[in-house]
């Protein structure tokens, strides 16, 4: 026991718990905000967006550096998507400091004031992959795959009716039916490191 007390107070040891405190409080919140639509409602005001045209990703050019940038709310105002945001964004992630990351398609009538606005292209997702960050592959690729599963599942396949999405995009609801879809996942490792991560898998 002294050994480990010891041991505790090294500088390594306590960022390693500092860590994984972090990732357990992320991981509780993203739940929190998956099941309770009120939670989730409120948050989409102080939450950050990966915009979509299509399902194609916009992209910045920061200097020599191509980036999938976070959108303000405040940002998707001016392009006059108060209604869409608050109804059609999903949750896909929330940072360390617990700031929610939504994915939205905004449609095709907004792409260029879009583009003007925020100065980037939506990109095909082969090309945008070839040249952002490697780091954010992994999250627009998991963006991509959920928006599109919402847009392939807009009816029950059992009764034919609309479905409706919960406010976090975690699920679909037939009607009075009380049928839930859910998005599958699958295990999958990065190309650098071999990490297990959790990616999307559309049917």
């Amino acid at each position: 026991m002294h050994f480990f007390l010891r041991n505790f107070n090294t500088p390594a040891l306590q960022l390693s718990c500092r860590m994984v405190s972090n990732y357990v409080n992320r991981i509780r919140h993203l739940s929190e905000l998956k099941e309770d639509d009120e939670a989730c409602h409120k948050a989409l005001s102080s939450g950050t967006f990966l915009l979509f045209h299509d399902l194609l990703p916009l992209v910045q050019k920061i200097e020599n550096k191509y980036t999938t940038p976070f959108v303000t709310a405040a940002e998707l105002k001016k392009l006059d998507l108060a209604e869409k945001w608050t109804e059609e964004s999903v949750l896909i992630d929330c940072t360390e400091s617990l700031v929610p990351q939504f994915a939205l398609d905004i449609g095709k009538s907004e792409k260029a004031q879009a583009e003007l606005l925020l100065k980037g292209k939506f990109l095909a997702f082969l090309k945008a992959c070839t040249i952002i960050d490697r780091n954010d592959i992994s999250l627009i690729s998991q963006a991509q795959a959920l928006l599109r599963w919402h847009s392939t599942h807009l009816y029950c396949s059992r009764t034919g009716k609309p479905t409706q999405k919960n406010v976090s995009g975690s699920k679909r609801v037939c009607g009075n039916d009380e049928i839930t879809y859910y998005p599958q996942e699958s295990l999958w490792k990065t190309p650098c490191g071999g990490r297990l991560r959790r990616r999307l898998v559309c049917r």
